[in-house]
């Protein structure tokens, strides 16, 4: 699914349903209240109403006007998802697939699980003009296509190999790291007043805190893990240079005057394959997964008598 930041989904890269449409869902509530407080037999025409739901200096906004305003920007798409939903539950039917309320909360969980906090899924969702139970209802459809299409789906031994050995580098090697923390100061007389501080027996991080220049001076200088390449130059040597507890002398960068502890190492790790492997097949059986939906629902749209009038109606 899509990253949260644009809707409210997640989770493993799936992409099962046009999820950004849950915004159309906020959109077709109104559109049916308008419908309701009309004639429903006319909503083919579009003879919605005439009966005015603003006004604008007197002069009327009619519902039939923002019944055609809603359906000119997201009709089409609203009704297409209510068709695809609709084949889905017909062959889910057919095939006597179930979505049980364990289904919908083991996806639910893996959903939040991409956000932050529960506060910032449950703000998203009311962004998106929802709430956790209609949020819920909507995940339904995609639990009963993924488990349509999932049987049709195989990942080989050798395709995770490959996968594992076309990757190795970039996603199951760490490179060596390490953790130090640093005291930055403008001035080198400062700096050199700082080290004899720290030989005489001084606590680094206590220095840190009363001389140090930029963000990490509340938290003792401390810079956390890093790899070579993350660091100018200067300062990466000197600190890649360093045992566990020592210090170095003064380092000058372009952003002034350092001292530095080593605090900790990391040697370069590589995952081994028996590790990766089920991840990596999870991985690989979701972006087929991905791919088949979306051929999958295309096959099933031409394999029935579709007869949407409202694609007519914008077409005349």
């Amino acid at each position: 699914m899509a990253d949260y930041t644009a809707n409210v989904s997640g989770g493993k890269g799936k992409i099962i349903l046009p999820w950004v449409l849950f915004a159309v869902t906020a959109i077709g509530f109104i559109i049916y209240a308008i419908v309701s407080g009309g004639n429903q037999s006319n909503v083919s025409t579009g003879n919605v109403g005439e009966d005015a739901v603003a006004t604008v200096d007197g002069e009327a906004i009619t519902a039939n006007e923002l019944y055609q305003l809603m359906v000119s920007a997201v009709g089409q798409q609203a009704l297409d998802q209510l068709i695809t939903e609709k084949l889905i539950d017909r062959e889910a039917a057919k095939a006597n697939i179930q979505v049980t309320d364990a289904d919908i909360n083991a996806e639910l969980e893996e959903i939040k699980a991409n956000f932050p906090d529960q506060a910032t899924f449950e703000m998203q969702l009311e962004y998106m003009g929802l709430t956790e139970e209609r949020f819920k209802e909507q995940l339904v459809p995609e639990l009963k296509l993924r488990k349509l299409v999932e049987p049709q789906i195989e990942v080989t031994d050798e395709e995770v190999q490959k996968y594992y050995d076309d990757n190795k580098a970039t996603e199951f090697e760490t490179p060596e790291q390490v953790r130090a923390s640093h005291i930055l100061v403008k001035d080198k007389a400062l700096a050199e007043q700082i080290l004899a501080e720290i030989k005489g027996g001084a606590d680094f991080a206590e220095l840190a805190k009363q001389y140090g220049t930029d963000g990490t001076k509340d938290a003792g200088g401390d810079l956390g893990f890093f790899g070579k390449g993350e660091m100018v130059q200067p300062f990466e040597e000197a600190a890649f240079a360093l045992e566990v507890g020592e210090v170095s002398g003064i380092v000058e960068t372009d952003y002034g005057y350092h001292v530095i502890k080593l605090t900790d190492k990391k040697a370069a790790e590589t995952t081994p394959f028996e590790e990766a492997k089920e991840e990596i097949k999870e991985k690989l059986i979701n972006e087929k997964l991905s791919e088949r939906v979306q051929t999958y629902v295309e096959e099933l749209r031409g394999a029935a008598k579709i007869e949407n009038a409202l694609s007519a109606n914008t077409a005349a």
